[in-house]
């Protein structure tokens, strides 16, 4: 395993401890960063099913440079750690930041479930409305192309017309009400 330094938050070093399963971060660095109570942050994680699960001891270096092993969960389950925590429990220069987070991560969420929904319905009107304009268009251009089919009809009559279909035609004896 390998130890990465993904940030210096307050002059404290974010480790994540890589292998070639899963990245992992230590929780203890970020209670010190946020200022909030590792013991009772590690029991929270414990008795959590989903952060108890994951929970592992790894070996990291420290921002002292040594080897510890210490308290790690997954990166992938860090964000949502980070989102339970209250903001009134950090210290107050970290307050806002973690706020900012949360109202970040809320965003995300709020996205990825309910405006993909949103987007599906809206598609699915715009799909019905683009469907019926086709369908329109599809049967103007039909009746265009049968009306079109009639003049070609009635152009190729009168190119072929010769001066002997005309005087014949002259000759024609019309009476009213009979045409």
């Amino acid at each position: 395993m390998r130890s990465i330094n993904v940030a210096m938050i307050n002059d404290i070093s974010l480790q994540v401890v890589a292998d070639e399963r899963e990245q992992l971060v230590a929780v203890k660095p970020v209670c010190e960063i946020l200022g909030v109570d590792f013991s009772a942050q590690r029991a929270k994680l414990k008795e959590h099913p989903l952060y108890g699960s994951t929970m592992v001891l790894s070996t990291t270096v420290g921002g002292d440079g040594k080897e510890r092993e210490m308290v790690c969960i997954p990166l992938r389950y860090f964000p949502s750690w980070l989102f339970s925590i209250n903001p009134n429990n950090v210290k107050e220069e970290i307050r806002d930041k973690l706020l900012e987070y949360q109202i970040k991560c809320n965003d995300v969420l709020y996205n990825y479930f309910f405006r993909r929904a949103e987007f599906a319905q809206k598609k699915e009107v715009a799909v019905a409305k683009a469907k019926e304009e086709y369908e329109e268009k599809t049967e103007l251009v039909r009746i265009a192309k049968s009306e079109q089919k009639l003049a070609e009809t009635n152009f190729n009559k009168v190119l072929a017309m010769t001066y002997e279909d005309y005087m014949a035609e002259q000759q024609q004896l019309t009476i009213p009400g009979f045409e």
